[in-house]
């Protein structure tokens, strides 16, 4: 099958999620929403690069987790364990990240990410209740994997580090929107927000094991 064919077959998946949560149909919910992330999963599956396994692989059982925890987060009392999967999915990720380069130290690109992330944190903590400690858990693994994914970029600018970048941003928003839909106030276009930004940001991270170089510094 050819990659643009999967692509459009994400697409189209993809929107049929966002649909069935528009229009309640809960059997065409249950259906889409693990296809497509299964058919992003593909994309590693079927086209990374010879030379890439340790990053493959490490991105592939993250993505899995991912898969988990969408399914988790289908049915309202299985929220934590979706929350649980996607946070050692994001630990998949961060190792993944690390296989290119190993854990970069760069603090000032750490900086934004920490005041962005505060702000939505503030925005969130008096509606949290007992889910405190597991969403400051959450925040903090999503801005190590985002402040990984961009000290990637910063180390060297190619395609495929940069598809990293934008991916892990991508989940940061659809993190934070998903978050502020959930506790704080329901908003007509968030299911739209969050679906689009999600899978965006995974298939981008999937499609990095296709672009991204021989040539790194580190064999990956």
């Amino acid at each position: 099958m050819k990659k643009s064919i999967l692509l459009i077959l994400i697409i189209i998946s993809v929107l049929c999620t966002i649909v069935s949560s528009y229009i309640n149909n809960s059997v065409m919910h249950y259906v889409f929403k693990p296809l497509s992330t299964i058919l992003v999963i593909l994309l590693p599956v079927l086209y990374a690069k010879n030379g890439l396994k340790p990053y493959k692989n490490m991105l592939l059982i993250g993505l899995v987790f991912c898969l988990i925890g969408d399914v988790f987060l289908m049915f309202d009392a299985y929220f934590v364990l979706g929350l649980a999967s996607f946070l050692i999915g994001h630990v998949f990720f961060i190792y993944a990240f690390t296989t290119i380069n190993g854990f970069s130290t760069k603090w000032k690109t750490l900086i934004p990410l920490l005041i962005i992330s505060g702000f939505v944190f503030l925005f969130l903590k008096d509606h949290l209740g007992n889910l405190l400690i597991p969403v400051i858990l959450y925040i903090t693994c999503i801005v190590l994997m985002a402040w990984q994914a961009l000290n990637v970029y910063i180390w060297k600018k190619e395609y495929g580090f940069l598809l990293i970048t934008i991916g892990a941003f991508l989940f940061l928003v659809s993190d934070s929107v998903l978050a502020i839909n959930k506790f704080v106030t329901n908003f007509t276009i968030a299911q739209f927000l969050i679906s689009s930004t999600y899978w965006s940001a995974i298939t981008l991270i999937a499609l990095s094991t296709i672009y991204i170089n021989d040539t790194s510094k580190t064999e990956i």
